[in-house]
């Protein structure tokens, strides 16, 4: 007779009521308290500033394909009990290609994500100083440079003593707060501003990539940083700014674990038990199927909510960059990212710009220790693939605080290093976008389909509308990756 595979779910998920559901948010809310920092503040708000209406798709289509990416990943896990990045060990090929193939670019950027942060933080603190933004260089750094790596270094200093300690329990709480107030505010101004519906529609739903407006290329200030640069590069920057990378995802799907949703983080089961699990016609193989239906309710809980705050979110900054910054003709760019959104509040009252002020600062901070925290969890599971034996229970909490050490010196490496050497923060993230944004998610929806596959037995395996969706994720995906890739590399916009 089959085994019971899966424990009792509990009984608030087998009847979920509306007053259940926030119980199964969990690490999807840490992802994206993440990116909500440079994703939302800087990135959505510079779409709409630079481009008006026509990039909304940018955030819409990407945040809806990384949730199907997403959820994929946490249902294997719960199910099975195995990270997708062991299940891909398997995949054909050369050894562990495709583990490789999102582990090791994420080693290179995890330090871009910290120092790029870190200094637009840091601009933003020195010009809220009242201190000058025009002076005499230090050696080969120009003066704004210098000190907003100087203030950048303060605060990722303090942000690394927050994640050994972990101490970040009281500022998550302020954090929410400041955050949930900040965000009200910006949707009643979004409200007040009376967007255009028609072409507000028309660029959420119609893919399109414009050339930027002349303007742009004309305002000596933009000119410097848009000149020569592809619009689809920053296409590639917006779709890795909605919801984060593919790194940050492996780190998502280890977090499951703790919550232990079905066998996450209690056993890794066979395909063998699995096939001998449902493959009688009896009670208990329609026990296990109806209790994994039931447990992937949670996963598909955690990503649907959580994705569904960081698309409204991050829509409701890029239209405010619209209505707010475009129409004034001003752009977040790379020597001052974050002043010219505090337009979007004082539009009301003046004093609101503390409002803006304190969720800037509180989300950004929040970026950089959540970022310690997710970045640990990937590089554990990633460690779990490659070299199991590097991760074992009694190692674990030296490979978290060797991630962080390792993240806050390299931040603090390219924070320090002349713009001439390392490039701008622009230049910094874009880079980052390219290495673990649209091309690794899209290879990641079709890896997903592969595990899918072969490590479920077919009463399990996503249903056909599940496949469909994840197979226009992957391709959409992957052709704008590919597509970003041969901009960046030869600086024209068509392959």
């Amino acid at each position: 007779m089959p085994e019971l595979l899966y424990p009792k779910p509990p009984s608030s998920l087998e009847t979920l009521r509306p007053r259940h559901i926030l119980a199964y948010v969990g690490p999807g809310v840490i992802i994206a308290s993440v990116t909500i920092g440079s994703g939302e503040l800087v990135w959505a708000s510079r779409s709409g500033a630079t481009f008006g209406y026509a990039l909304l798709w940018c955030f819409l289509y990407g945040g809806l394909f990384k949730a199907i990416q997403v959820y994929t990943a946490a249902r294997h896990i719960t199910l099975t009990g195995e990270h997708p990045m062991v299940t891909w060990k398997k995949l054909p090929g050369p050894p562990l290609w495709f583990p490789l193939l999102i582990a090791v670019p994420f080693v290179l950027i995890m330090p871009i994500g910290f120092s790029g942060v870190a200094e637009t933080l840091g601009g933003y603190v020195h010009r809220l100083a009242g201190l000058p933004t025009d002076g005499v260089g230090v050696g080969r750094w120009e003066y704004h440079e210098w000190w907003e790596n100087v203030w950048g270094a303060l605060l990722l200093t303090g942000c690394f003593i927050l994640a050994l300690s972990s101490s970040y329990s009281l500022l998550e709480r302020v954090s929410i707060a400041v955050l949930l107030v900040l965000v009200c505010c910006v949707a009643a101004a979004v409200v007040v501003f009376q967007p255009d519906l028609t072409q507000l529609i028309a660029g959420l739903f119609v893919p399109t990539v414009p050339a930027y407006p002349e303007w742009v290329l004309k305002t000596p200030e933009y000119a410097e940083e848009f000149s020569g640069r592809s619009p689809w590069l920053e296409v590639s920057v917006y779709l890795s700014a909605v919801g984060g990378g593919a790194y940050d995802y492996v780190g998502y799907v280890g977090m499951l674990r703790n919550k232990r949703w079905g066998l996450a983080g209690r056993r890794v089961v066979s395909r063998t038990e699995m096939d001998a699990a449902v493959a009688a016609d009896d009670a208990t193989t329609a026990e296990n199927l109806k209790r994994a239906a039931t447990w992937v309710r949670a996963p598909f809980l955690d990503t649907g909510l959580s994705f569904f705050f960081v698309i409204l979110v991050t829509l409701l900054f890029a239209i405010l960059g619209t209505l707010v910054l475009h129409t004034a003709g001003v752009i977040p760019a790379s020597k001052d990212f974050l002043s010219e959104q505090e337009r979007f509040l004082t539009h009301f009252h003046t004093e609101l710009r503390w409002l803006y002020r304190t969720g800037v600062f509180l989300a950004f901070i929040g970026t950089m220790y959540g970022a310690f925290e997710v970045l640990s969890y990937t590089v554990i599971e990633s460690l779990r693939a490659l070299v199991p034996k590097a991760v074992t229970p009694e190692r674990i909490p030296y490979v978290r605080r060797g991630v962080i050490a390792y993240c806050f010196l390299g931040g603090m490496l390219l924070l320090w290093l002349p713009q001439s050497i390392a490039g701008n923060v622009t230049d910094r993230f874009t880079l980052a976008s390219l290495l673990s944004g649209a091309l690794s998610c899209g290879l990641w929806c079709f890896a997903m389909l592969w595990a899918d596959h072969v490590r479920l037995p077919k009463p399990l395996r996503m249903g056909l509308a599940t496949k469909v969706a994840v197979l226009i994720a992957g391709v959409s995906m992957t052709v704008l990756g590919v597509q970003t890739l041969s901009a960046y590399f030869t600086g024209t916009d068509h392959p």
